[in-house]
Parts: structure tokens; sequence; C-alpha cells
């Protein structure tokens, strides 16, 4: 073995200890604190301890509180629910079942990558890939949904492509079906592989796309014989947003931009590949994943618009830069360079989060001593107030996008703000200085004026303002 061969060997092996060791650190951080760093998760969390004190998982909206809409399938919930039942806390319970949805994540990117011939360093660099990933890690330890869907889809993609057993393209469907339950925006690149099935795999087609739809209708009937056709309006109607150029061009300066030599390397390998890649399963997954991130332009995406993108670059490049022939030395060392970055970016808002966190929670007990006396408490962030044993009035920012699109009235909510049981706000930001950005997203503005308007703000601990009337 040349002396350059054992340098990318050890680099490969050294890239999977970096994700286990992030992943691990990261999680184990995460488990000694009350809240998780990302709003959704707050939200998320909101959810299943509203639906676990009797509420409905998809309420009908009304001009009465809880003003709550779930854009997400139940999949995720159902199985935290069930954990619950077993003892453990809301918070606790989503994050294990968040955990096992990435060891499933972890264990097809691993799975497909060796049917595809990765072998010993070239498979543990590959797998290793993943620790470059802020949309995954940042997910990672963290009561979310979307790791469940990314599970599904690749498993089903990995199955289509590679799969030897008789069973492989039913047990794709379904797979692919399952991910649409976790995250229904996972029926576009669902939709992809049974295009690409039924352009290069005929023979397996039929049986793939029959199992997806059968999977597909199950699955809708039971969620329509549980929760009615309120589900639908949550995950269909209330989902579709308005769009922002802006957005788009944040979310991919900082989601895509970061990995910008690894996807380089993606269309070089396209390009080298010729006729030969043209048919190929990830090649098809890769480019339909970045037409798809086109997506976040939507107002409220974020970084799991770009899962897909970086899934499916993984697997396309990790064994063409660990494996043999290595890419020229140019190229070796852009692609260095590239990962070392990306790792030091991920390991970087790690811990930027923690510390925020950490500086939160020391703060907690003060901040939730001002909530005493008080039911369901008007805030910006969900999960803040679960942390202190308090149910959220609302989702501000879905509500608000809803009463911009003309889906909810917000009319009764905004009146009612100061009176009665909404007397108490707690609030991010300062509400009688100029607000922009998310904050002025996730409100109406006659709310932020009746914020702006109220007797009493002053500010409040760990960050947040007190707002009373």
């Amino acid at each position: 073995m040349s002396p350059r061969s054992r340098i990318v060997d050890r680099a490969a092996w050294a890239q999977l200890a970096w994700l286990a060791l992030v992943v691990i650190v990261w999680s184990a951080v995460l488990s000694t604190l009350r809240l998780d760093p990302d709003y959704t998760a707050g939200a998320l969390l909101d959810h299943l301890a509203a639906w676990r004190a009797g509420h409905a998982l998809y309420p009908t909206l009304g001009a009465e509180p809880p003003f709550r809409v779930l854009n997400y399938p139940p999949l995720v919930f159902v199985l935290a629910r069930g954990l619950t039942a077993l003892g453990l806390p809301d918070l606790a319970a989503g994050r294990l079942v968040n955990g096992l949805g990435l060891l499933l994540l972890v264990a097809a990117v691993a799975w497909w990558a060796r049917a595809r011939g990765a072998r010993g360093a070239a498979l543990a660099g590959t797998v290793g890939l993943l620790g470059a990933s802020f949309p995954l890690l940042y997910a990672a330890g963290q009561f979310h949904i979307e790791l469940w869907g990314e599970a599904g889809t690749v498993w089903g993609f990995a199955l289509l492509d590679r799969g030897r057993l008789r069973s492989a393209p039913a047990l794709a469907g379904l797979a692919l079906a399952a991910g649409c339950f976790a995250k229904q925006t996972q029926a576009v690149p669902a939709l992809i592989a049974l295009a690409w099935v039924w352009t290069h795999r005929r023979e397996a087609a039929p049986l793939a796309t029959a199992a997806f739809g059968l999977g597909g209708l199950l699955g809708a009937a039971a969620v329509t014989g549980t929760w009615g056709v309120e589900a639908w309006r949550h995950m269909v109607v209330y989902t579709v947003g308005t769009l922002s150029a802006a957005n788009l061009g944040r979310q991919m300066a900082s989601h895509a931009l970061p990995w910008i030599v690894l996807l380089a390397f993606a269309l070089r390998e396209r390009w080298a590949a010729g006729r030969r890649g043209k048919g190929d399963a990830v090649w098809w997954y890769w480019a339909g994943a970045l037409a798809w991130s086109l997506s976040a332009a939507r107002r409220g995406s974020g970084y799991p618009y770009f899962l897909d993108l970086q899934l499916a670059t993984v697997v396309w490049v990790g064994p063409r830069i660990f494996g043999a022939p290595k890419p020229s030395r140019a190229w070796s060392w852009l692609l260095a360079v590239q990962v070392v970055l990306a790792d030091a970016g991920v390991a970087a808002a790690a811990t930027v989060n923690v510390a925020r966190l950490e500086a939160v929670q020391a703060h907690l007990p003060e901040l939730c001593a001002r909530l005493e006396g008080h039911g369901p408490v008007l805030a910006e962030e969900p999960g803040l107030v679960r942390a202190c044993g308090h149910a959220a009035v609302l989702d501000p920012f879905i509500m608000a996008s809803l009463a911009r699109q003309g889906l909810w009235d917000a009319a009764p909510f905004e009146r009612s703000i100061g009176q009665g049981a909404l007397d108490l706000a707690v609030l991010p930001f300062d509400p009688r200085a100029p607000v922009d950005g998310v904050h002025a997203e996730r409100w109406t503005p006659a709310a932020l004026q009746a914020f702006r308007s109220a007797p009493e703000v002053h500010a409040g601990p760990a960050g947040e303002w007190i707002v009373r009337w």
C-alpha cells in the first residue's frame, strides 16, 4: 500500500470516529438539559405533551385557544407516546425515538454504500462523512421527526438499487411509504425512486409501486380513522406557507455552500461516469434532491430541506473519495480542506448551541417562578414554557403564517391578548424596539402592537422579556 493510500485510510477511520464522537457528546449533553436548542423541537414537544394531556393531536382551529397546528404526520408521535406509556418523560421519549431514527438512517447509508462495493476504510469514510453534515448532527439528540423520514427514503432507494432478495422491491416500497408518514415531504424523493425503478429496473417496478401504494393507503386509512379529515387539513392545507427568495438565499448559503466542494466533486464524478452514470439510482436521488432543495424558498424552512442532498452526496462520492482509485492530488487536497472545515463548523455550531442552552437553563428556575399561577402561557418558544411545566397558547410562526394566507382569522385572538388568561407573554425580544427577522415572521402585526403597548414590559431571566397587562 502506498503512503498516500495509508494516509487516506487513516483519514477515513478518523472521520468515522469523529461522527461517533460528535453524536455521542452532543446527545449526552442535550440529555442533561430541560429543553432542546431548535425552535421546532420545542413545538413538537408541545404537541406531544398536549396530546398526552387529552387534547387532540390535530385540533380544529377556532377562536379559542389553544391554537395548535401539527404540520407533520403522526408516526414519530405515536412511537414517542408509546415510550411515555413505559414511564419516560415526554422530552426524553421524543429524543430517544429520534435517536432510533438516526441509527436506522446511518444503517441505511452503510448498507447502501457496502452493497455498492465500499469495504473497509472506504466504507468507514463514507459513513464518517455524515459527521460533516450540520443538518444531520444538529437534529441528532433533539426531539425531531425528519431522521425517520430520511431513513425510510434511503432504505427505499437502497433496496431498489441493490436489494437481492425477491421481496426487496416490496420492502423498498413499504420503506418509502413509511418515510412519508414520518415527514410528508418525503413523498417527493419517494416518487423519484419509483420513477427510477420504472425507468431502469422495470421488472421490480410493479411490486415496489404496489407495496408503496398499499402502505400509503393503509397508513392514510389509519390516520383518517383515528384523527379524521382534520389531520389532512393540518398536513396538507396548513403546510403550504409563503415564498421568500431571501430565505432561500440564506438557507443555500448556510447548508449548500459549506458543502460546495463535495457537491462540485459529485458533479465531476457524474461527468466522468458518462452514460454509465445516467441510470445510477444515487445520481437520480442526488439530482432530485438538489432540485427539491429549492423548496427551501418557503418561509420557515431550514436545514432539514438539505438532508436528502447531503445524504445522496455521501453515498455518491464517499466510496470515490476513500476507495480506489483515489481522486487526483488537487481534488484530494480540496476535499480534505472541505471535510475538515465542515467538521469544524459542526463542532462550532454544537458548542455555541450548548453554551446558549446552558446559559438559559441556569436562569430557568427564576423564569419558571415568574410563570407560577398561570395556565397556558403566551410565548414565542413553546419548548421554553414546556420546560417550566406550562402549555403554550399557540405555535406563533405557524399561526402567523396561516393568518397571512387567510387560512385563520387571527382577529379574535389578537383582541384577547392582555385579557383573561392571556395576561402574560414571554418573548425573546424587546417588543418596544423595532422587530424584524424571524421574530417578525412569528407574530402578526396586531399581536406585536399589543405587546408594544402593554403597560408593563421588562427584561426577565434567560434573555427573555416579560410582558404583563
